[in-house]
């Protein structure tokens, strides 16, 4: 899942890089329809593939109700 992530991010740099280099209509319309929405799913790919290794999981192992020495 990640390196699909990753192959979106890259698609979406490549649309940008393009876009810099022409700055044409044809670029832009391109990178509105491709560039943009392969960033977004790469993004969106990439924070549910780490959800799912428990990436967002609190690990730590005192509470609130530990004490002074929890400050």
């Amino acid at each position: 899942m990640i390196r699909l992530a990753c192959a979106l991010g890259l698609v979406a740099i490549v649309m940008a890089v393009i876009l810099v280099l022409r700055t044409d209509g044809a670029s832009a319309i391109g990178f509105s329809f491709i560039g943009a929405p392969a960033l977004g799913l790469a993004l969106v790919i990439y924070g549910v593939s780490r959800w799912r290794a428990g990436a967002f999981r609190s690990n730590a192992t005192r509470t609130r109700e530990a004490g002074p020495e929890w400050r």
